[in-house]
């Protein structure tokens, strides 16, 4: 597949799906938040990385003809996503301990 002309970087690429993951996580568990604050996944994605859905879906597409390259994407992501997790449940365990309560998210969230 050729390159297509305004490709998204690759890091840039990580970061776009990085806050997409993000986004989705909060619409599926918390939908009224996104709602009550009118934003939208790719509408926010397109104004914070100045990129439309047409030029995030050839990128994608570009990237995912290249296995190696897409996968290297989205382990970047997923180890984000994982590190982002252990920071939050880390701080949710010291807040329990504070409280007396806890929360652990490790189980696959």
């Amino acid at each position: 597949m050729e390159e297509p002309e305004n490709l998204i970087s690759k890091n840039e690429m990580v970061d776009i799906l990085y806050d997409i993951a993000l986004l989705n996580a909060i619409d599926n568990s918390y939908p009224h938040v996104l709602q009550s604050h009118d934003i939208k996944v790719m509408g926010f994605i397109s104004e914070k990385y100045g990129v439309d859905s047409v030029q995030f879906a050839q990128s994608d597409l570009y990237y995912a003809s290249l296995p190696v390259v897409y996968e290297e994407i989205y382990q970047t992501v997923e180890d984000r996503l994982g590190r982002k997790r252990d920071s939050v449940n880390e701080a949710l365990k010291e807040n329990g301990a504070k409280n007396g309560d806890s929360l652990d998210l490790s189980d696959g969230y």
